[in-house]
């Protein structure tokens, strides 16, 4: 017999169901027959009315050819899909092994993989302490056992449970269930259970939503556990579902799960997570509750940790191992083909990062369920993690219960759960009054798949509930637009502050739950979502815009706040400089002319002025602000361009146009210097030809003897050399031209000097700052505020020697800046006409934060760049290729490889961490090497950090070797 198991007999017509008009789900023979022989208990078929004739993935096809898309999945049991090759191969090879079916809890070889692969899935802290318990093979079991090793364990009686629980319907399991008809004919079952309010946002028994209803059911609970008068004992455990599942889908919040295990320590009470469900992946997480950060004393598993077949177990903390022998048994504990599938399938879902596709394929289904829930009037909240999903069914003209919340449509739900199977979807209900659409797909699905339960859950809503009413068009009232703006006087601005508290809520949110630099979201599943986004009909309150763009953009967004982050010239900005930026939004001044910029004008003038005193630029020296080094480098250029002219011939470049000699003038640089030059010398009519590079040192400076020789070459040549350009701080190696050397060639040659000083300017604040000693002598000098000043991008500035350079952009304009005025206007010396009032965050830094602390946050950074550069020389497995000179560490991957294989390998390094979500690093080339680099900008950071870093590096560097041979 062969050893390959083979499904080609197995494998279905397309990926996705093809549906023409709608299935026929009249009964046919096979299920005429189990309607005469099988018991009035049976539940599925009646709403699912389908005789499977064979399945494959996420799909299941009937005796009549139709074929389905499964997001029910064996109520969570099928995690791998149906007849995945590899589970199947399992059960093959288990069958041929000669080891029995079931052995009791007698050990055997896959017993003992099963055990450990579980065990490595669970959270390291839990597992370090862990015993496993098996036990019947289904979830029910698994709970009973839970409650008898609590009450023998703790000596207590009483079980506490939460409205919406499903734990089984076994005697025990079922006392402890929420749903009052299934219980309605049950008499005596387990006594003394107590039921607490979980936290159902939709319908809260407090009558609030969100995190505050959230926090009242802790204070419920602490309450009634201190209240002597409570009439409830204290109990042995409290058993939760981390997502309640039959109870429609429900996840508890993190901080919830967090107090909940906090109260149970106080008072001695252990706490069950019951993850039959929701655990092994299809949340986004290997379990739901792993988001808390805790762990419990007891979880419950079974459904897909079986691989798809029964299996029940306990995890918990050895500590509580008071079993006696034989005190909780089962025969078909020892199932030996589920144990093989289990490892098999646990095996797969973290080699194919299937808990990472969950969360991603989950956001998608959710975004998309999101946007259905826009043009229809049924769906009263879209809720879920991972891909545990639901959607809440409600009456589609809006009608409202007793409590004020969407009246529930029991009628409704069934009817669009039956209009999705006749079109090709299987979804399962269930919630309060089965009202909730309850999508629990395998985690293989794919995102055409999803793709098509979004068409046909639309569709099938669509028919059933129809679309959203639609309103005639009307003009909205003044009072409405009202809501939209900050207005002055008395309650004008409540808007403005609910909006900004909310936007400070959830950020803090997403700043607190950030683990990696980035999500991990695939770029293309990225810009789909975003893409998906309707911009003309789907206009939505205030609140939930701010809840969507906290989900979609920020948590996917890079977070220069995290370590691993260390790419690029972008710090964490600083929280004066936050500040200011709520006031500047707000006030919302353009820096053009004083009228439309009173305090603001003065601000930047003060902060302006500073500067120049800061830098020595003289008693004659002005500046205006920027959008950063780009611009303040276009404009040094340009005042350089139009004051060349004037000098050589009293030519006047804003009246006439470029001279004749135009195509002469040269401006000069290193090879380091940022591409900016080229590019301002082609905005200025120039041409990037116009700009002379010159060889640098070993260190990336320039070579003062080839820049005079170059000079004295292009003059000899006929052309006209007007400007240089020294750089503070080259992008890739932070070096610092000499500037005292370039300021005296171009005092000789009559040349403009413009020191570009974007990422090596803040050293003026630094002990080092006699490293730009020569700056003072610039005629002009770029200043990025949003590099190492850390302040929010945009911000920069423009400084110059000589502030009647600034004619050079001067045009009056009557209705802007008349020559007559008296009040200064900030536009006579800018390219820009409305200017942001960026001079505030620069303000309101130095009164918090200071020069001094900023220049201490930057000779911190110099010292540890070189302890950075030490560590990876001191490594094996990384080079370092060159002396750092500002806070950039240029380096690579070497390990063992050939010298040939190594731009390969750190190219795809590069990306795979990125798009992992493990490291944000740059990429460059050094001598014909292509080079990783670490942008050290965070203060914050220490060597353990770093340590981190070059770990994760290198465990991401054996995936790219192995990609690449």
């Amino acid at each position: 017999m062969s050893n390959v198991f083979e499904l080609d007999d197995l494998k279905l017509a397309s990926d996705v169901p093809v549906v023409h008009e709608v299935y026929d789900l009249t009964p046919d023979e096979l299920l005429l027959s189990q309607e005469h022989y099988e018991s009035e208990v049976r539940s599925y078929p009646r709403r699912l009315p389908l005789a499977i004739a064979k399945a494959s993935g996420a799909l299941v096809e009937d005796t009549r050819g139709q074929l389905f898309l499964d997001c029910l999945a064996g109520a969570g049991t099928l995690a791998m899909g149906y007849n995945h090759p590899e589970i199947n191969q399992a059960i093959v090879e288990q069958l041929q092994s000669g080891l029995p079916y079931q052995t009791l809890d007698i050990t055997t070889p896959v017993k003992d993989k099963f055990i450990k692969e579980l065990m490595n899935f669970l959270p390291g802290e839990f597992a370090k302490n862990a015993r496993i318990q098996f036990c019947g093979p289904s979830g029910a079991d698994a709970v009973e056992a839970a409650i008898k090793l609590a009450k023998q364990t703790t000596g207590r009686n009483t079980m506490a449970a939460f409205h919406g629980a499903y734990h089984g319907m076994t005697n025990g399991t079922m006392a402890m269930m929420g749903n009052l008809g299934t219980k309605a004919r049950r008499q005596g079952l387990m006594a003394d259970v107590h039921f607490l309010p979980f936290p159902y946002s939709l319908r809260c028994p407090f009558g609030l939503h969100g995190e505050e209803g959230a926090k009242q059911s802790i204070r419920y609970i602490e309450r009634m556990l201190n209240d002597d008068e409570s009439g409830v004992q204290k109990p042995a455990a409290i058993i939760v579902e981390p997502v309640q599942g039959e109870g429609g889908v429900i996840p508890a919040p993190a901080f919830w799960l967090r107090e909940l295990r906090r109260i149970t320590q106080e008072h001695g009470i252990l706490l069950i997570f019951d993850e039959i469900q929701c655990g092994i992946g299809k949340t986004g997480s290997n379990f739901a509750f792993e988001e808390s950060g805790i762990t419990p004393d007891i979880l419950c598993l079974s459904k897909a940790v079986g691989g798809g077949l029964p299996m029940s177990v306990l995890i918990f903390d050895k500590s509580i191992d008071t079993w006696k022998p034989g005190e909780h048994t089962g025969t078909f504990r020892g199932n030996q083909l589920a144990m093989a599938t289990g490892a098999k399938a646990l095996e797969i879902i973290q080699r194919d990062n299937l808990v990472e596709h969950a969360q991603q394929a989950g956001q998608y289904l959710r975004e998309g369920l999101e946007r259905i829930a826009q043009y229809t009037d049924c769906i009263a909240e879209v809720r879920g993690k991972g891909l545990m999903l639901g959607i809440e069914i409600c009456r589609p003209d809006g009608a409202k219960n007793k409590f004020g919340e969407p009246e529930a449509d029991p009628e409704l739900t069934v009817a669009i759960q039956r209009a999705a199977l006749e079109r090709g979807l299987i979804i399962e209900k269930g919630g309060r009054q089965g009202s909730v659409l309850r999508f629990l797909p395998p985690l293989i699905i794919s995102y055409e798949q999803i793709d098509f339960a979004l068409d046909a859950m639309s569709k099938a809503i669509i028919a059933t509930a129809g679309p959203a009413k639609v309103k005639e068009p009307v003009i909205a009232e003044a009072a409405d637009w009202r809501n939209h703006f900050i207005h002055t006087g008395k309650g004008g601005a409540e808007q403005f502050e609910s909006a900004l508290n909310q936007t400070t809520q959830v950020l803090k949110k997403v700043f607190e739950n950030t683990d990696s630099p980035y999500s991990g979201m695939d770029p293309q599943l990225l810009k789909s979502m975003i893409n998906n986004i309707d911009l003309d009909n789907q206009q939505m309150p205030l609140d939930l815009v701010i809840e969507q763009t906290g989900e979609l953009i920020a948590k996917n967004s890079i977070m220069v706040q995290h370590p691993h982050c260390i790419a690029h010239l972008h710090t964490p900005p600083l929280l004066p400089a936050v500040a200011a930026e709520a006031f500047i939004a707000a006030l919302n001044q353009s820096m053009d002319s004083w009228d439309q910029a009173s305090a603001a004008t003065f601000v930047e003038q003060k902060v302006v002025d500073w500067l120049c005193e800061l830098y020595q630029l003289g008693k004659q020296a002005d500046g205006v602000f920027t959008s950063g080094g780009t611009q303040s480098n276009l404009m040094g250029l340009l005042l350089a361009r139009d004051w060349a002219a004037d000098t050589i011939s009293g030519h006047n470049i804003q009246k006439q146009g470029l001279p004749d000699y135009a195509g002469k003038l040269r401006i000069l640089c290193s090879k380091k210097s940022h591409f900016t030059v080229q590019k301002s010398a082609s905005l200025m009519g120039l041409g990037e030809n116009a700009v002379v590079t010159v060889d640098t040192n070993q260190d990336g400076t320039i070579k003062l003897a080839s820049l005079v020789n170059t000079i004295e070459s292009l003059k000899n040549d006929g052309l006209l050399p007007f400007a240089m350009v020294g750089t503070a701080g080259t992008t890739d190696h932070g070096a610092i031209d000499d500037l005292t050397g370039m300021a005296d060639v171009a005092q000789q040659h009559n040349l403009w000097l413009h020191v570009d000083g974007a990422y090596g300017g803040a050293l003026i604040l630094s002990r080092h700052k006699t490293r730009l000693h020569g700056i003072e002598r610039a005629d002009s000098v770029s200043v990025d505020f949003h590099k190492l000043f850390y302040q929010p991008i945009s911000c920069g500035a423009v400084l110059i020697k000589d502030k009647e350079n600034f004619k050079y952009l001067l045009h009056h304009a009557d209705y802007l800046n008349r020559e007559d005025d008296l009040l200064p206007n900030l536009v006579d010396k800018s390219i820009a006409t409305t200017k942001r009032f960026d001079a505030l965050k620069v303000l309101m830094t130095m009164q918090c934060v200071g020069p001094q602390v900023l220049g201490a946050m930057y000779d911190h950074l110099l010292n540890q760049t070189q302890q950075v550069a030490d560590l990876i020389n001191q490594s094996a497995e990384f080079e370092l290729l060159a002396d750092p000179a500002l806070s950039t560490v240029l380096f690579r991957f070497v390990g063992s490889n050939e010298e040939s294989k190594l731009d390969g390998i750190n190219k795809q390094l590069r990306i795979d961490a990125l798009t992992q979500g493990k490291a944000v690093l740059g990429e460059t080339v050094v001598d014909g090497k292509v080079a990783l680099k670490f942008t050290i900008l965070n203060p914050c950071l220490t060597m353990s950090d770093f340590e981190s870093l070059l770990t994760e590096i290198n465990l991401v560097a054996a995936q790219a070797e192995s990609k690449l041979g």
